[in-house]
C-alpha cells in the first residue's frame, strides 16, 4: 500500500504591502503631453501653443481645452443651482404646511425633479396658502393671525431679496398690513396705542413711547418709518400706558 501524500507546508504568511498608485501627471487637453509642474492658471500649451483653461473642480486642477470651458462652467453652476434650489424647495415647502397648504400638492413639488420652475411653484404655494390664511382670519376679525402671517411673509420676501436697503415695496407692503392688524386687534380694547421703538434711528428713536390715536394711524400708517436705515423697521405698537397729550388751541387775538 504506498504511503499517503502529506500536504505541502502552508507558506508563512506574507505583510501585504500597499501598493501605491502613480501620481496624476496633467496633460495637455489637446496634444496629451505631459505638464509639469500643472499649471495654476491660464497658459498656451509649451508644445502644441494652443491656449489651456484652468478650473478647480473638488481639490484638484482641471485642464481644459477652450471650446470645454463655457460647459464645463455651465455643469458646476448648474450643481451649485441644484443644491440652492433643493434647500429653497424645503423652505417653501414647510412654511406652506404650516398654512394648512394642499398636502397632495407639496408631495407632488417635493418630488419633482428639482428645478428653477420647481422652486417658484413651490414659492406660489406658499404665497397662495398665506393669502387665503389672510382672509379668513380676516373674515373672523383675528387681527392676530393676520399679523403674524403677514409679518412672516415679509420677513421671508426680505432674506429671498438678501436684505436690501431700503426693503423692496411688496416687503413694505406686507410689513405695513401686519402692522395695520396689530392696531385693529388693539382697538378691539382701545383707542390709543403705544409705539415701540427698536431704537435704531432717529427716526424710531423720536417716536419712541409716544402714543397715538388708533383711528388716524389707520388711516395714515406711520410704521414702518421709512427712513429706517436698519432695512425693514422694527418698531411695533403696544397698548398705550396713557393716552396721547391734547394739543393746545392758541387763543384768538382780540382785534385791537
Amino acid at each position: 500500500m504506498p504511503a499517503p501524500i502529506e500536504p505541502a507546508p502552508t507558506p508563512p504568511a506574507r505583510p501585504l504591502v500597499p501598493v501605491m498608485d502613480a501620481p496624476d501627471v496633467a496633460t495637455c487637453p489637446y496634444c496629451a503631453m505631459p505638464l509639469v509642474p500643472t499649471p495654476t492658471r491660464a497658459r498656451s500649451c509649451p508644445h502644441c501653443r494652443r491656449p489651456i483653461a484652468v478650473r478647480r473642480f473638488e481639490g484638484r486642477t482641471v485642464l481644459l481645452a477652450e471650446d470645454a470651458v463655457a460647459i464645463f462652467d455651465a455643469q458646476r453652476q448648474l450643481e451649485e443651482d441644484e443644491i440652492r434650489w433643493t434647500t429653497e424647495r424645503q423652505q417653501w415647502l414647510a412654511r406652506s404646511s404650516t398654512l394648512g397648504a394642499s398636502p397632495e400638492r407639496r408631495g407632488r413639488l417635493a418630488a419633482a425633479p428639482i428645478s428653477g420652475e420647481v422652486v417658484a411653484d413651490s414659492r406660489a404655494l406658499y404665497m397662495n396658502a398665506a393669502d387665503a390664511s389672510v382672509r379668513a382670519a380676516r373674515s373672523d376679525k383675528r387681527w392676530k393671525v393676520v399679523s403674524r402671517i403677514r409679518r412672516a411673509q415679509a420677513a421671508n420676501l426680505y432674506e429671498e431679496a438678501h436684505r436690501p436697503v431700503p426693503p423692496p415695496d411688496v416687503v413694505l407692503e406686507l410689513h405695513r398690513e401686519a402692522l395695520l392688524a396689530e392696531l385693529r386687534g388693539l382697538q378691539t380694547t382701545s383707542k390709543v396705542a403705544e409705539l415701540a421703538s427698536a431704537g435704531c434711528c432717529p427716526a424710531c428713536r423720536e417716536d419712541d413711547g409716544r402714543s397715538f390715536m388708533i383711528a388716524t394711524e389707520l388711516r395714515e400708517p406711520r410704521l414702518p418709518h421709512a427712513t429706517c436705515p436698519k432695512g425693514l423697521c422694527g418698531c411695533d405698537w403696544f397698548l398705550a400706558k396713557a393716552p396721547p397729550p391734547k394739543r393746545r388751541r392758541r387763543k384768538a387775538t382780540p382785534a385791537g
